[in-house]
């Protein structure tokens, strides 16, 4: 009986972990798409305004 407990709570453990490890990736990549994006709008936004203003 105390074995299967054992057994139980290391597999909730196990998964929890899992969770935790899968959610903090997705986390990450969120931010770097993010990023990612942000120096894109830089690039093809910004540049294109400033040299409009130069004219």
């Amino acid at each position: 009986m105390e074995a299967s407990i054992a057994a139980v709570l290391l597999y909730v453990l196990g998964l929890l972990v899992l969770y935790w490890v899968i959610r903090l990736a997705v986390r990450h990549a969120i931010h770097d798409a993010d990023q990612r994006r942000s120096r894109e709008w830089v690039v093809n936004v910004a540049d294109r305004v400033s040299r409009e203003r130069r004219i």
